[in-house]
């Protein structure tokens, strides 16, 4: 038995079958036997010039005595449009060209066996040499390794000659060669196995002298024309995106936690779009929620920060996922926030992602020692009577640092104003129907170096308790 395996490294395959246009779209498959040996044709004269006429007459007049069986794996069959210049005086004109090929999943491998040919020491020799030197089969972009092989024909396709009953598949006719024994020709085999377009256009005749056609039976899946598109989830390393907003008014820092709601609910709403409207398998990043419809206690959803431009507007919010990477398609209903609803009677907000990147990006993020509210800090715990009221915020802001994950220790805790043009009571301060607590603008300093901007206290995840680097 003698086999020869071919690989593609491109997991391409690009070659027309004999007696069909190039824009027809077809490729051939299985790879003909009649292109294999004028392959190897070329190859001993480019490439291997030093082996003997006999020795490549041999080998190759041995593997035309009868046709293959193949080994085949699946093969997608697709193409690609180019539009050439038709060589015209007008540039516009083009001529629409199209290049059929085939693809492979890698790893792949095709198999061309023929069961009864034991190939003596010195033929096998030959073959292999004139194997390896072997670089493209069909056209030139179609890369080729090929050897022959002697281990298990792993492929799951086969295709044999259909013998004339009944067929269970599809035909294909496939170029193989005429035997030296069947061959009627005037000219010497080895010569009519390189005849050429020139010599067929010349003669006027319909086929090279070496070409038969030989019936193969594949299997209807064999080549599969429009597969189904499968999802393979890419990974990601964002863990902040930054929306830009634009419109003729933009919404006031105050209304911080208004605007982060309708963020996160407009998150929920394009992640459950995405999921199949199956409010399951919305994100428990946006949702903050477990799998078993429990709170989430480890504050790993999203910070939802809007953030000002310094004239008392949110011109931007920036979305930050602090324990793991966005998924694709969490990233994906990310962006299908297009659009914030402003109440009375102001016009609509326009949204876009205009960063995104990882949650250490020196784009977005910088590191200092002394922070101070950009929105107001709302303790989550209420003051009780007969404690010190200063006593109470510091152990409030230091268990809050340490329950968003800030572990270096609060040196101090100092009362400032707001930034201008607000008075911390002007922001609101509580989410739909909970009462209204309470707010605090605070300047922090730490012992070491924190990332900012960073968010603590109640409402942490909707822009209140907002601190950034003081300047």
């Amino acid at each position: 038995m003698t086999t020869i395996r071919l690989t593609f490294p491109a997991s391409r395959y690009h070659a027309t079958a004999w007696g069909r246009h190039v824009n027809e779209g077809v490729p051939e498959w299985p790879p003909s036997p009649y292109r294999l040996l004028r392959a190897l044709y070329d190859v001993w004269q480019r490439k291997c010039f030093d082996l003997p006429e006999p020795m490549v007459r041999s080998v190759l007049e041995s593997l035309a005595v009868s046709p293959p069986a193949f080994k085949l794996p699946f093969a997608v069959a697709t193409h690609t449009r180019s539009y050439l210049s038709a060589n015209t005086k007008d540039p516009t004109e083009k001529n629409l060209v199209f290049d059929p090929f085939l693809v492979f999943d890698r790893p792949h491998a095709c198999f061309l066996s023929w069961p009864d040919l034991d190939l003596p020491a010195q033929d096998r020799a030959t073959l292999e040499s004139l194997l390896q030197n072997l670089n493209f089969l069909g056209r030139s972009e179609s890369w080729v390794e090929a050897a022959l092989w002697n281990g298990a024909l792993d492929a799951p396709v086969d295709a044999t000659v259909a013998d004339g009953t009944s067929v269970n598949g599809e035909i294909e006719k496939v170029a193989c060669v005429v035997s030296p024994g069947e061959y009627k020709g005037k000219q010497p085999w080895m010569d009519a196995l390189t005849y050429s377009t020139a010599n067929l256009m010349k003669e006027r005749a319909s086929a090279p002298p070496l070409l038969r056609h030989v019936r193969y039976c594949l299997p209807k899946n064999a080549i599969a024309v429009n597969p189904p598109a499968r999802f393979r989830p890419r990974a990601s390393s964002v863990q902040a995106v930054l929306l830009k907003l634009d419109g003729i008014v933009l919404p006031l820092i105050t209304t911080a936690i208004e605007v982060a709601e309708q963020v996160r609910v407009r998150l929920m709403g394009a992640h459950k779009k995405r999921q199949g409207n199956d409010e399951s398998k919305v994100s428990p990043l946006f949702s903050g929620k477990t799998a078993d419809g429990e709170k989430r206690l480890d504050h790993g959803h999203v910070y939802i920060l809007p953030q000002g431009n310094g004239k008392g507007r949110i011109d931007r919010i920036l979305i930050l996922s602090p324990l793991r990477a966005f998924e694709e398609d969490e990233l994906d209903a990310v962006r299908g926030v297009r659009e914030l609803y402003q109440r009375d009677g102001r016009p609509s907000v326009r949204c876009v992602v205009t960063w995104q990147g990882g949650s250490q990006s020196p784009d977005q993020f910088r590191t200092t020692t002394t922070v101070r509210s950009s929105t107001p800090f709302v303790p989550p715990r209420h003051w009780r009577k007969g404690r010190d009221w200063d006593t109470f915020i510091e152990e409030e802001v230091r268990r809050e640092c340490r329950n968003h994950g800030l572990e270096t220790p609060v040196a101090r805790v100092e009362h400032v104003d707001m930034p201008e043009p607000f008075h911390v009571t002007e922001y609101r301060r509580n989410r739909k129907d909970e009462p209204v607590r309470p707010a605090y603008s605070l300047r922090l300093t730490f012992e070491a170096e924190v990332r900012t901007p960073f968010a603590i206290g109640y409402g942490a995840h909707f822009g209140l308790g907002q601190f950034e680097a003081v300047e």
